[in-house]
């Protein structure tokens, strides 16, 4: 997915900036990855190998840091 169709889908700011930390969140887990193929180019997201292992069949977390216990 291209990360600026996937901002831009966001209807508001607010909802923009909780997408923004949600991915950064996603590629810390390494449940998705970031491609950029060129310089300058557009940046993809992509759902990573070890994403079934983050998320369970309800598209809920498996495991919760201790940080955010």
């Amino acid at each position: 997915m291209n990360l600026i169709q996937f901002f831009e889908a966001c209807p508001s700011r607010h909802a923009m900036i909780v997408a923004f930390l949600a991915v950064l969140e996603m590629v810390k887990l390494q449940a998705v990855g970031l491609a950029q193929e060129k310089q300058f180019g557009d940046i993809l997201l992509k759902k990573a190998k070890s994403f079934d292992m983050v998320f369970d069949e309800k598209g809920e977390l498996k495991q919760i840091d201790q940080e955010y216990q």
